[in-house]
């Protein structure tokens, strides 16, 4: 079990081979109430130009191209295989422009300053090395008066499952605010929510110049 609990861990860090295939599939279902809570406080508008941080499936990026309003999607990805599944799920999409899909580091974003007019990422805070610097990043490409907004899991449910012994990092809602404070967002709120066997959390923060 210890093995299998590593290796899972791993793979929802890093999605790869066919039991990543398969787990990309698995956590389109399981992340959509998050998504759905995330994309609630996102407030999309008409014409904005928002960037997903580990886009994974694409679950949350095809709830966006399905509001009509934002101009443009911008997705970065670590994973090449998650990579590979939007790029052939959202071909036609990507062709016309509408979709834009990238390999990247959140850490050093490959974008000019104010570019974004929303940021969200679900369930990745986990399993940034450098979690100030990636909120950095996130202010810099932010324009100002627009919204970064972070979905994540609760620190107790981390640790029932002993994620946390493989790599993990896991934060209260207090330490997740007061990295977004350092980064210089204001206005941080969090909201809660839950499915069927956990808690989980939305703390949004705006940019403000």
């Amino acid at each position: 079990m210890k093995t299998f609990r590593a290796f899972l861990a791993k793979q929802l860090g890093l999605p790869s081979g066919w039991f990543g295939q398969l787990l990309l599939r698995l956590l389109n279902r399981k992340n959509a109430p998050m998504n759905d809570l995330v994309l609630s406080e996102l407030q999309v508008q008409f014409g904005s130009r928002i960037l997903e941080i580990g886009f994974g499936g694409g679950d949350l990026m095809g709830k966006l191209v399905k509001t009509g309003l934002p101009a443009q999607i911008v997705g970065v990805e670590r994973s090449p295989d998650a990579f590979k599944v939007c790029q052939d799920r959202f071909q036609r999409l990507i062709q016309q422009g509408a979709i834009e899909i990238h390999l990247a580091d959140a850490a050093a974003l490959p974008f000019l300053d104010q570019s974004f007019t929303q940021i969200c990422t679900v369930n990745t805070l986990y399993f940034w090395p450098d979690a100030p610097q990636v909120l950095i990043e996130c202010h810099r490409v932010l324009a100002p008066g627009s919204a970064l907004v972070i979905g994540y899991a609760s620190k107790t449910y981390l640790e029932q499952q002993k994620l946390a012994q493989h790599g993990f990092a896991v934060y209260e809602v207090t330490e997740v605010e007061m990295m977004m404070r350092r980064a210089g967002f204001t206005r941080i709120n969090t909201v809660s929510g839950n499915n069927s066997h956990q808690k989980f959390f939305c703390t949004s923060g705006l940019r403000d110049s």
